[in-house]
């Protein structure tokens, strides 16, 4: 009868830790890398722990080469691809400017260098794993032929020691009907990530 006890209440005590465990928050999901960046000098960069969407495959020799994290569909590569995803991450270094501030500055800089480019909001992203929302916005950019629309996604997350940083998550394709064809692959990993 005492070894029954003793073995329900472990059994109870390691439920109830599992369940503490499950209902944790989400696991950090960047991580930071230290590259040579000149004479005996390392420079950090930044990349999301991601899963690609289904029929999506993240392009390494790409992605190396530009140094963000480039998805295209499977079989394609960076130079065939339409429409690509890419995942930029960015270090929040200043924690009191808000995500939607860092979307406007970086917004306003895209269109100061794209003067013909056109920007509107949409709806946001809803994250599955309980972060705040994607905010996002279309791109309408008649002046580059490979980038003629996008959508991008501003979000933050976080590395294992608490630093923030901003996701910049974007599609890009050369016709309206390319990001169609691919919006639902784009949203699921927007709301997984």
């Amino acid at each position: 009868m005492r070894v029954a006890r003793v073995t329900s209440i472990f059994i109870a005590a390691a439920f109830a830790a599992a369940l503490i465990f499950c209902s944790a928050p989400a696991r950090a999901a960047v991580q930071k890398f230290l590259n040579p960046c000149g004479a005996q000098q390392l420079c950090a960069s930044y990349q999301l722990v991601l899963t690609p969407p289904e029929g999506w495959e993240i392009d390494k020799q790409a992605s190396r080469q530009n140094k963000i994290q480039i998805m295209v569909p499977n079989g394609a590569s960076f130079a065939t691809a339409d429409p690509l995803i890419y995942v930029e991450v960015f270090y929040h270094r200043d924690k009191q400017q808000a995500l939607a501030e860092f979307a406007r500055v970086s917004n306003a800089r895209w269109v100061a260098a794209n003067t013909k480019a056109k920007i509107s909001e949409l709806a946001p992203v809803e994250r599955s794993n309980g972060k705040p929302p994607f905010i996002r916005f279309a791109f309408d950019n008649p002046d580059k032929a490979q980038q003629a629309y996008e959508i991008g996604a501003f979000g933050i997350d976080s590395d294992k020691d608490g630093n923030e940083f901003v996701l910049d998550v974007v599609i890009s394709g050369s016709s309206k009907e390319a990001l169609d064809r691919a919006d639902a692959a784009y949203v699921t990993l927007l709301k997984a990530h």
